[in-house]
């Protein structure tokens, strides 16, 4: 008969849940005890057919007959866990049908561990501690075709190492499992928030202690990861989806949108809740964005809207996952934010140098100033010119304070002075000198934003939340709670803004009081470092023009520096040359100066940047409410008005019963006067079933930092080429010879094993050969009627696993669907 052995080390299986007898010869309908109660502790005088597990000899082991495989494998595991040690399934046989005719089961300490694990070059954590001792212990099963029964064809009862002592019997694996009652009582804790440590420590409290809880802490991780795999299995997108769709019914501000490709896989998706839609309309004057990877399980690139608040921190207008990054996508993506913030583009936008974003800006976001990254720039033209003296003039231009003029200067002297006369990315670089120089972008407003830098703090702060093995589901929810450490932040600057007083140190100390009293602290620092420096400038008066007066401000000890700056004394308006306040927001040491000169005791309204101020988002919601304006963006100001007005009143009565009591009875009494007097809209019903699960995508990340040309490397020992010292054929050869630390399976010889030098040097793509004996250990077979395939490569990556790329192309046809609470 021909048949095919599968060398393959397979963990035990402890789910033990079939009945069988162990009695030599039964017959098929006999009924005994479950082997699940025979373990070291508890259940050890349990009877099984004719003889406890703890009085079977070797003749009546032998003698042991099984209906099928399964029987079996209960049987000895059932057997190893009285005995202390631990069962594994081994090897087994199978015929030209590939049915199992054989198999073997062994003590978890049999065999040695490959050398090539032990010599690893390039390990990046500790080994493992070793547990293999070759150990003797088997039983073979042998199925029988006269009658059809697995019998034993071999068992060894002895072991050359010591058993597992009784106090440490109920780590055994054979002796922890999570019973029926233990699982529902996990699963139904879990779905109430509690952690998985509390939930081990509770059991195990209602237990008697840890060793009588029936399992490990490590059991009930796995336990716990398994049930949440399960609820998303091979329905993550739908998950993640329902998810949306459940935050948009608690959130009647929440915008989500996604596309489906034709065979309905999930391809793109955006979401902003209610409070990053308000946090837009208050900040979105600014928005940088920038695209991450590695953060989900299908390798799908994150892209975040960030802008900066009113203490100048990061704040989040919304997220979106794309499938690829072309220029359609792009487009998508921008054209949803627009829909998802009330049609309100942003001014000026900030991102890298990606010619796909450029492309979609420029056609969605016509209006806004496009800023490329100065970071990215420098990095850049290290990469172009390797000149350090030339990137120190170059960093210069990207964010010194000059005018248009000076840069043209400066900039023909950076070509002769460094010989770039003619270099094709210096010529790129000032075709685009508008979207990167200070010099054209210093009167547009960018607030605290010059780089995507927040963008890479944005990665660096979600990494501790999400990472590359999270499902969609988990991936949404792990990134709400990043979004709630961003709001915290913002939260405690605003107590201390609005709770305390800074302590005045300048000479000004009216403008300095003035100041504290309208911006939040951060700003006030920034602003008060101005009023500092206003004390060692120099004023001249140039000219004097009715109500208008211009000045020329330097610096004291250094005349050459010197601004422009004109005084409106009628309208009480001022500007300088050095843009400062149009580039920032904040007035700028020059003005100060004048304000000085002029004996201006008040802070000009002027001069007050809204958004930096204490009452930023009030005077958003209060001045700014549209009134003949499209219905949506109505409802957006009325939900983000009520809101601000009902998170005050919280405020004040939950700290009084009697208010509290008031304020409950009214609002329970407005409600039903409201639903009374008006019908409510029914929520839309969003249909996802039948979505599929996204395919794992191919981003285009950041570039490699390893060069393409690498030397080769020799081996140590031979000092020839194609292989390294650990896979020296001279080494294996010797060690299969006569090496006492010989690894081969078993006691087979290097013949029976099926090793041969010459298949660690040949390096042809693939060979077939027909499977007489049993193959190499470790080697797993194709499923190839007789014949067995296997992959021999010589190109292997670091992990040795074959270097090979499969590319999916799918169709662009999109199907769109959205849901938005405020359209209802």
């Amino acid at each position: 008969m021909s048949i095919k052995e599968d060398d393959v080390n397979n963990d035990s299986d402890n789910d033990l849940g079939v009945d069988f007898d162990y009695q030599p010869n039964a017959e098929d309908d006999a009924d005994d005890d479950d082997v699940d109660s025979l373990d070291s502790t508890s259940k050890s005088e349990e009877v099984c057919g004719v003889k406890r597990i703890a009085d079977l000899m070797v003749e009546d082991i032998w003698n042991l007959e099984f209906r099928t495989e399964d029987e079996a494998c209960q049987f000895y595991n059932a057997y190893s866990c009285w005995h202390r040690f631990v069962m594994r399934k081994h090897g087994v046989v199978r015929d030209n049908q590939g049915r199992i005719i054989s198999r073997q089961l062994v003590c978890n300490k049999e065999g040695w561990r490959n050398m090539r694990y032990l010599d690893m070059d390039d390990r990046s954590r500790e080994a493992r501690s070793l547990t293999r001792t070759k150990c003797p212990a088997r039983l073979r099963i042998k199925l029988d075709y006269g009658c059809g029964r697995w019998k034993v064809s071999c068992f060894v009862e002895s072991h050359n190492h010591d058993l597992t002592p009784p106090q440490f019997a109920h780590l055994i694996p054979a002796n922890r499992r999570l019973t029926v009652t233990d699982r529902v009582q996990v699963e139904n804790l879990h779905n109430f928030g509690v952690k998985s440590c509390h939930i081990m420590g509770y059991i195990a409290f209602q237990k008697g202690g840890y060793r009588h809880a029936g399992f490990t802490r490590k059991d009930l991780y796995n336990h716990i990861d398994r049930y949440r795999r399960a609820k998303v299995k091979n329905e993550d997108a739908n998950a993640a989806i329902n998810y949306l769709i459940g935050k948009s019914n608690n959130d009647p501000l929440f915008f989500g949108k996604y596309t489906f490709t034709s065979d309905e896989r999930l391809e793109h998706i955006f979401w902003a809740d209610g409070q990053s839609i308000i946090d837009y309309h208050c900040f979105g004057d600014i928005v940088a964005f920038d695209s991450t990877y590695k953060k989900n399980k299908y390798n799908k690139p994150l892209v975040i809207f960030s802008g900066c608040n009113h203490h100048g921190q990061t704040v989040i207008f919304g997220s979106g996952l794309l499938s690829d990054e072309t220029t359609e996508t792009y487009k998508w993506l921008l054209e949803t934010f627009v829909e998802a913030m009330g049609g309100k583009s942003p001014k000026a936008v900030i991102t890298d140098g990606d010619l796909a974003m450029r492309d979609a800006i420029k056609n969605v976001l016509p209006d806004a100033t496009h800023r490329l990254c100065g970071w990215h720039l420098q990095r850049n033209a290290c990469e172009n010119i390797k000149n350090p003296n030339f990137l120190r003039d170059f960093k210069g231009l990207i964010y010194d304070n000059n005018d248009q003029r000076d840069f043209d200067r400066r900039w023909a002297a950076i070509l002769d002075k460094h010989n770039l006369v003619g270099s094709t990315w210096m010529e790129k670089m000032y075709e685009t000198r508008e979207m990167w120089s200070h010099c054209f972008l210093r009167d547009k407003f960018f607030g605290y934003i010059r780089t995507t830098s927040q963008c890479e703090g944005i990665n660096s702060l979600i990494r501790f939340y999400v990472n590359r093995k999270n499902t969609l589901i988990d991936f949404m929810h792990n990134l709400d709670r990043a979004l709630k450490e961003y709001r915290n932040k913002e939260l405690i600057a605003d107590f201390k803004s609005q709770c305390s007083e800074p302590v005045m140190i300048t000479s000004l100390e009216v403008y300095e009081r003035s100041a504290s009293c309208y911006f939040m602290r951060n700003v006030f620092k920034e602003i008060r470092n101005e009023i500092q420096r206003a004390g060692a400038l120099n004023i001249t008066v140039l000219s004097t023009t009715l109500d208008k007066v211009e000045f020329s401000v330097t610096a004291l000890g250094d005349p050459a520096k010197d601004r422009r700056v004109e005084v409106d004394r009628g309208k009480n308006l001022f500007s300088c040359s050095c843009k400062l306040f149009e580039s920032r927001g904040i007035p700028c040491s020059h003005i100060f100066c004048a304000m000085k000169f002029e004996n201006i005791l008040e802070f000009p309204d002027s001069l007050i940047y809204k958004r930096w101020t204490k009452n930023a988002k009030n005077e958003f919601i209060s001045t700014d409410m549209p009134v003949n304006d499209d219905i949506e963006r109505v409802l957006k100001f009325q939900v983000g008005a009520l809101a601000s007005n009902c998170n005050k009143l919280c405020d004040i009565a939950c700290k009084d019963l009697a208010d509290f009591d008031e304020v409950q009875s009214e609002l329970v009494n407005l409600v039903i006067r409201l639903q009374s007097r008006k019908q409510g809209k029914s929520t839309p019903n969003v249909n996802v079933e039948g979505s599929n699960d996204p395919f794992v995508v191919k981003s285009k990340g950041a570039p490699s930092k390893r060069s393409s040309w690498r030397k080769k490397r020799a081996c140590s020992n031979c000092h020839k080429y194609g292989h390294y010292y650990k896979r020296c054929p001279d080494l294996m050869q010797h060690s299969v010879e006569g090496n006492p630390r010989d690894r081969s399976y078993g006691n087979a010889s290097a013949k029976d094993s099926g090793f041969s030098p010459e298949r660690f040097a040949n390096s042809s793509r693939s060979f077939s050969i027909k499977s007489e004996h049993h193959s190499r250990p470790n080697t797993k077979p194709f499923k190839k009627g007789g014949t067995r395939k296997f992959t021999a490569t010589g190109m292997r990556n670091r992990k040795g696993k074959d270097n090979t790329f499969v590319e999916v192309k799918e169709s662009q046809q999109d199907k769109i669907h959205s849901f938005t609470n405020y359209m209802r």
